[in-house]
């Protein structure tokens, strides 16, 4: 045997014997640094957020889901807000949560959730929402805000949640976990149709619901988030609507919902074309309760808005052909318009 294949053979057998030594010794010495790297994010990321909560002076927004129920990556409409030492979510849907955790939100200190309508995706994920933040320490009261319906889900969502809530308490002890925090308490509003009412005021916060038209669903409702003189409107999803336009009257932010129509009509004829009529009605019919893009640029333009935010797209704007026809439509509107992603942030000073 040549003297270069025992060199190689050496080689490869102290390769060998390297990586089993890798495998089993080296992970024991590496997995107290790791968890000490996990324990170190968790205590930065809680002094983070408790930087971000004594802020007196911004309103944050976090675009956490951007989707409509259409299939995608997205996860479906969620927006989280703080302000003033407050966290208020705006709209529960599917994968909400999980993204909401992951961003390195303060669940354990969400103080309010409002929905604007039960269609499933603003709200499938809001079971998920009350028990995840009080697993994750919430030890205030949970306050709970829709129009009409919400006492009745607030209930069966308490229903739901009771048997894991007594596996929590009993696995874990009454002093961690304090089940009178486990429930939302709910503030049902009955009055706004085809109006407007102040819904939350507090440390200097005015949240205001108002109507939007997304019939046949009623109720269903937008807000406007006011604070220091800075504004912040909702649309919630609706179609072409004035009193949209009244309440973004010189906001800071708009987050509107916009469909595509020219894209679902195309969508709409090849799936009926396809032999799948009842994937295209519901495609069909999903165009007559949203806003189109001209018509948010017109709304924005109008209100003189400050900054418009497009999320809840139908479909999402992440193919750049699809994207363009979004921008050429929405031309009417000259002020700065963000194609929100998953995550954005968006600071109002």
């Amino acid at each position: 045997m040549k003297k270069a294949t025992y060199i190689f053979l050496a080689i490869a057998a102290l390769l060998g014997l390297t990586g089993l030594a890798v495998i089993t010794f080296f992970p024991q010495k590496l997995v107290p640094i790791l968890l000490k790297q996990q324990v170190q994010r968790f205590v930065k990321q809680n002094e983070q957020n408790n930087d971000i909560l004594k802020d007196q002076e911004s309103i944050r927004i976090y675009t956490v889901g951007t989707a409509s129920p259409m299939p995608g990556e997205r996860v479906q409409t969620g927006t989280a807000i703080i302000v003033n030492g407050h966290f208020f979510m705006f709209d529960v849907g599917d994968g909400v949560v999980i993204k909401a955790e992951n961003m390195g939100l303060p669940l354990n200190r969400l103080d309010g959730i409002f929905i604007t309508h039960w269609h499933s995706d603003h709200s499938i994920d809001l079971p998920s929402l009350i028990s995840r933040s009080w697993l994750l320490g919430r030890t205030n009261d949970l306050h709970l805000y829709g129009p009409d319906g919400t006492d009745t889900l607030n209930q069966a969502i308490n229903q739901f949640l009771h048997i894991e809530n007594r596996h929590r308490v009993d696995h874990h002890g009454p002093e961690t976990m304090d089940i009178s925090k486990a429930s939302a308490i709910p503030h049902e509003f009955k009055n706004v149709q085809g109006g407007k009412e102040i819904i939350y005021q507090q440390d200097g916060i005015t949240i205001t619901a108002f109507d939007v038209d997304h019939a046949p669903i009623e109720p269903a409702v937008g807000y406007a988030i006011e604070y220091r003189g800075k504004k912040v409107v909702i649309s919630g999803d609706t179609k072409k609507n004035d009193l949209v336009l009244e309440m973004a009257q010189d906001a800071d932010v708009l987050l509107h919902e916009v469909l595509l129509k020219s894209f679902l009509e195309q969508m709409d004829a090849q799936l009926q074309a396809a032999g799948m009529a009842r994937n295209g009605k519901i495609i069909h019919d999903i165009q007559d309760y949203h806003t189109f893009p001209a018509d948010v640029a017109e709304l924005a333009a109008k209100a003189n808005v400050k900054k418009l935010v497009l999320h809840h797209f139908a479909p999402a704007p992440d193919v750049r052909a699809i994207k363009n026809i979004y921008k050429k439509e929405l031309e009417g509107y000259q002020g700065e318009i963000h194609f929100s992603n998953d995550g954005d942030l968006i600071i109002v000073k």
